[in-house]
């Protein structure tokens, strides 16, 4: 009898699965029926497309500038030469001939004569003046 009560419950659930299935089915028509697979492809060509153009900008903004490698002992004798250069510009010894160079006359030249022996006056040259009485 358990036997019997088994097949039984067994044919009852087959039964109920079948017209699950069937309901299942049915709504699935219905639900495809609005889909288009030719629409789904056209929007997943779309979407790759855009993550493309996505990757494409995100690399564009991440690029590196690489700088070439540079020594440090080639800086750090750089760096001394334009310091040695530097002192060469404060060197200012060039200027110490133009410093000590005469100063301009104050008073115009032959202005003060010289007298020799005799009381005659000469002027810068050791010639006898001449008087300015024309």
């Amino acid at each position: 009898m358990e036997q019997s009560n088994f097949a039984i419950q067994g044919m009852k659930d087959t039964q109920t699965t079948v017209v699950a299935m069937k309901q299942g089915l049915k709504t699935m028509q219905k639900e495809y029926k609005k889909l288009d697979i030719g629409k789904i492809d056209k929007l997943q060509d779309e979407m790759e497309e855009m993550l493309d153009m996505n990757n494409e900008i995100q690399e564009a903004m991440s690029r590196q500038y690489v700088t070439p490698d540079i020594d440090e002992a080639d800086l750090e004798a750089e760096l001394d030469a334009l310091g040695d250069e530097f002192e060469a510009d404060v060197d200012t010894s060039y200027l110490d001939e133009a410093l000590n160079a005469p100063g301009v006359p104050s008073k115009e030249p032959g202005y003060e004569s010289k007298v020799i022996e005799g009381g005659i006056a000469v002027d810068e040259f050791g010639l006898p003046k001449v008087p300015a009485n024309n």
